[in-house]
């Protein structure tokens, strides 16, 4: 079950990058990754009065995850069938013939870094929903994003 649609996609949150036939399957999966982010806290609390925060987090993430896996079908025509790396050359020496090739390492764009990098990914994908959630509560008052529990896991008359 996707959070948003491609009509939030494009008018709420004004993405443009996913096409609209492709957009379903990015928002589902952007929408599985905030299942995971929040706890599943949406299925039990959902905060409708935050619906709209929660719609533009899932077409921000989708956003970021679908960049990603273009930068990785982009870089994946040099990777050749034996795992080697057939990107430029960014540095030769002649004294043991060492020859470096162009990687997601310093200078390459987030995405360049995320697309091979698993947590990079999952970082980028967080910050994304961030951007929005931060210091939402759900139905109940805990906030979308806490990882832990006890007292002050929910919001009380007192503050706390």
């Amino acid at each position: 079950m996707a959070y948003a649609n491609y009509n939030d996609y494009h008018s709420l949150y004004f993405g443009t990058d996913i096409p609209q036939p492709e957009a379903l399957g990015w928002l589902t999966r952007a929408s599985d990754m905030l299942d995971t982010f929040t706890f599943n806290r949406l299925h039990t609390a959902y905060p409708t009065e935050y619906d709209c925060k929660i719609r533009k987090a899932v077409c921000a993430m989708a956003d970021e995850l679908y960049k990603v896996e273009q930068q990785r079908k982009a870089v994946a025509p040099q990777i050749g069938a034996d795992g080697s790396y057939h990107g430029s050359v960014s540095s030769i020496t002649s004294g043991s013939q060492s020859i470096s090739y162009g990687s997601a390492g310093s200078g390459a764009s987030v995405y360049a870094t995320a697309a091979a990098d698993e947590g990079a990914k999952r970082a980028l994908v967080l910050n994304a929903a961030c951007l929005y959630l931060a210091n939402v509560p759900d139905a109940n008052g805990v906030n979308l994003l806490y990882a832990g529990e006890g007292r002050y896991a929910r919001r009380d008359n007192n503050g706390i």
